[in-house]
């Protein structure tokens, strides 16, 4: 029981699948020509995941003369907070290997070129591109741009540049860097109102409980109101739902046994601003406008348009969440 985890744990559904399909499918196209695959999402929603499997899938060992050991053609990594110029290209040469002190940009470009092309390197995935987007970073969006652009015009790599959605201006911003980037793909929490969503989403929370159930693990909870509950905190993201079930499992390793207060608890130690949210663990169940103002503050947060509401219910929940009210 000590060891039941949920870390790694790989589910698809339908957002995922199509993410990563798209994803699978840019890489066959793109070839052996230079592109930007940009792929987009709110924290914690399950990209860090989907690159996992992408990685597994099309990740190739390259051997022979010239290799002391095996070396894969795929690299993930991620560019630090407030980046400068010389970041980006740090950012690549820490897949290889270390940077070193206080290089010039210059040197930094050289090496990162000539390392891609000895380890023969197909794809390069940078997380937490959208470092470059924001306003303490230390360089332009449009140095940002030109930097990425140029790494795939001179390397020829395969870059997919994973971040928040406000990564998406640098595109936009820029023709060039945009001729050289296919269609962003997106990942996106599911929305509670739309019935299909709400149906998959569901669907993934009971074969998580299913998972555990299997694994000795007692659920002591009605599953239909603790899949509302998981909602609510986690504003649709699945992955959030798998990290917060991680801590839950955690806690109650030694009981076998897994509650609603169980459930609070994790909360409380794994969720930021929990406090300003109506009870969403209380023995009270929430209220319909509590998921729907979780879900906006998720979009809102990640810089994503808001659909168009469906209820009246809904339109007050887009509201508040755009004014930055969410607690009663």
């Amino acid at each position: 029981m000590n060891e039941l985890s949920l870390k790694g744990l790989r589910i698809s559904h339908s957002r995922y699948d199509i993410a990563l399909n798209q994803m699978l499918e840019a890489i066959e196209l793109a070839g052996s020509d230079g592109v930007c695959i940009p792929f987009l999402g709110p924290s914690r929603v399950g990209k860090s995941d989907l690159m996992l499997a992408v990685e597994s899938k099309v990740a190739k060992f390259r051997s022979g003369p010239g290799y002391m050991i095996p070396s894969p053609d795929f690299l993930p990594g991620e560019i630090s907070p407030k980046p400068n110029d010389s970041e980006i290209y740090a950012s690549v040469i820490r897949t290889m290997g270390r940077v070193g002190a206080n290089p010039k940009l210059a040197l930094l470009k050289d090496r990162m070129y000539d390392l891609l092309e000895q380890r023969d390197v197909r794809i390069v995935a940078l997380d937490e591109c959208s470092h470059c987007a924001e306003p303490g970073a230390n360089l332009t969006r449009r140095a940002a741009a030109d930097h990425f652009k140029t790494i795939v015009d001179r390397s020829g790599v395969i870059l997919i540049l994973m971040g928040l959605p406000k990564f998406q201006r640098l595109i936009d911003e820029n023709e060039q860097f945009a001729a050289r980037s296919m269609a962003t793909i997106e990942l996106q929490p599911y929305r509670w109102t739309d019935p299909d969503d709400r149906n998959e989403f569901t669907t993934v929370v009971y074969s998580i409980f299913e998972y555990l159930e299997e694994r000795g693990l007692s659920l002591e909870f009605d599953w239909i109101d603790m899949t509302r509950r998981l909602f609510a905190a986690s504003g649709g993201r699945v992955g959030m739902v798998i990290e917060l079930l991680e801590v839950a499992v955690r806690k109650s390793a030694q009981t076998k046994a897994l509650g609603l207060s169980d459930m609070g608890k994790a909360a409380h130690i794994r969720l930021q601003g929990l406090s300003r949210f109506a009870p969403i663990f209380d023995p009270e169940p929430p209220q319909d406008d509590v998921l729907l103002r979780s879900y906006a503050k998720v979009m809102r947060d990640a810089g994503l348009k808001l659909p168009d509401p469906n209820s009246s219910l809904e339109l007050d929940a887009f509201r508040q969440a755009g004014e930055g009210a969410l607690a009663e």
